[in-house]
């Protein structure tokens, strides 16, 4: 709520060289830092939860943690913009462009897959493949980093966005060109990665296996039922467990999903 509340009111990070009174531009810098003390919060919050947890590096699982790292990028690098004299000299260069994908592309598309990866199974009934969901997850982690990170070198060091051509900015800095050109590479790589996500998640609503109840082996409700769930959800009232119930899961060949070992309470 709080990001929520603070991001509403920092419109105006977007205007400092705009002609707006320098009274505004201080409040505006202040308030977009102050935006980043809760969405740090949640960011520790997030590792936090990691901790001690049973951690499963399956495609949902690598899909949030590459969210995790792509928003903290984006949110680290927010604060240069929110800073009135950085922000004079990387206003409307590539720096504004690798920031803004950052936390809206990496963040937001990077979380959107984590779910969808996680949810597929319940939602389809369906299983995809896990090896093709790493790989995915691989290209589009390395095309994403390949694709925007060289643009914030590019804004740094005065290269303009919006512009349709630039071929006396390359003539005067060729160091550009090779940045222009790894950047444009990343973007064919996160490109296929994408592409190769489409694929074989179609793919498996026709030839996957069929999505076991539990296919990782979860101890929330949700898992309790079918994949997909019939009508109402349950066909029975469900057995409430302990969703902290930190076990040993293992990967089912048979099922393409993974299971839960009980192991003895050290209690």
């Amino acid at each position: 709520m709080t990001i929520a509340l603070v991001g509403f009111l920092v419109w105006g990070h977007h205007m400092f060289v705009s002609g707006q009174t320098p009274l505004a531009s201080m409040i505006f810098s202040a308030l977009t830092f102050a935006v980043a003390i809760p969405s740090a919060i949640k960011v520790f919050n997030w590792l936090a939860t990691l901790y001690r947890g049973s951690i499963l590096l399956a495609a949902p699982m690598l899909y949030a943690l590459t969210f995790l790292f792509l928003f903290g990028i984006g949110g680290l690098t927010g604060l240069f913009l929110g800073s009135l004299p950085t922000d004079v000299h990387l206003t409307n260069t590539y720096f504004v462009v690798a920031h803004f994908h950052y936390v809206m592309v990496g963040g937001t598309l990077a979380a959107l897959l984590a779910g969808l990866h996680y949810w597929w199974p319940k939602l389809t009934g369906r299983m995809y493949s896990e090896a093709w969901g790493r790989l995915a997850c691989l290209l589009v982690f390395v095309g994403f980093n390949t694709t925007f990170f060289p643009q914030f070198l590019l804004g740094s060091r005065g290269m303009p966005r919006r512009y349709y051509q630039y071929a006396g900015l390359l003539k005067e800095h060729p160091d550009f060109r090779f940045l222009h050109v790894l950047s444009t590479a990343g973007s064919y790589l996160l490109a296929i990665g994408l592409a190769l996500v489409a694929v074989y998640l179609l793919r498996s609503l026709f030839a996957g296996k069929r999505a076991p109840a539990n296919p990782w082996g979860g101890a929330t409700l949700e898992w309790q039922t079918s994949s997909p769930p019939p009508y109402d959800n349950f066909p029975t009232p469900p057995v409430v467990g302990d969703p902290y119930d930190v076990q040993n899961i293992q990967y089912d060949p048979d099922s393409g999903g993974y299971v839960r070992v009980s192991t003895p309470s050290p209690e």
